[in-house]
């Protein structure tokens, strides 16, 4: 078994590499570039009287794409929002292995719920494609937008996946991906 776990080490290293290095600053950058293009836009009605007629539709779908491709990022680190509540009072309760067993089991509906959006995803975004549908300023096509949810949803599978094989393992009382956080969520 320690064999698997070093090739599914090495598989989540390079994702990961992938996932930070390009998605997430891609994110970072498309977010940038929505945030530059708004404050230019609020310059240009308040100062001169001008707009574009896309440029609120371009800032919108900008930065929902941007937000959910970084999702993926953030999911990997995971450095979500949680409520520790449920497992404090678990472990305060001796029941550590049940905090594991139902952590597996949330990565494991998230596999399914985030495969689901993504595969339903991709005939929106087919047919989008085929029909030319733009959005609300009828310049701007939205297949672009949809790609990046299918993507973006696609992504958080395979992160939940890596995740799902690291809870089973920790349920089992084995650590693996060591460099990885088991939780870094922010608590509330």
């Amino acid at each position: 078994m320690k064999s698997i776990d070093n090739v599914v080490d090495k598989l989540y290293r390079g994702f990961r590499f992938l996932l930070d290095g390009f998605v997430g600053n891609g994110a970072v950058l498309i977010m940038f570039l929505g945030t530059w293009l708004a404050i230019s836009e609020v310059l240009r009605r308040y100062v001169f009287g001008l707009v574009f007629p896309w440029g609120q539709d371009a800032v919108t779908y900008a930065l929902v794409a941007s937000i959910f491709l970084y999702f993926a990022v953030t999911q990997a680190r995971r450095s979500h929002l949680r409520v520790a509540l449920g497992p404090d009072l678990l472990e305060k309760a001796g029941l550590a292995k049940t905090i594991l067993v139902i952590r597996a089991i949330i990565s494991a509906v998230s596999v399914a719920l985030f495969s689901f959006l993504a595969w339903f995803g991709i005939p929106a975004f087919e047919r989008s494609m085929m029909m030319e549908r733009t959005t609300q300023s009828m310049i701007i096509l939205i297949w672009p937008f949809q790609l990046a949810l299918v993507v973006a949803f696609a992504l958080l599978a395979i992160v939940c996946l890596f995740q799902l094989y690291q809870d089973i393992r920790a349920v089992f009382g084995v650590k693996v991906f060591e460099w990885a956080p088991d939780e870094e969520g922010i608590e509330i």
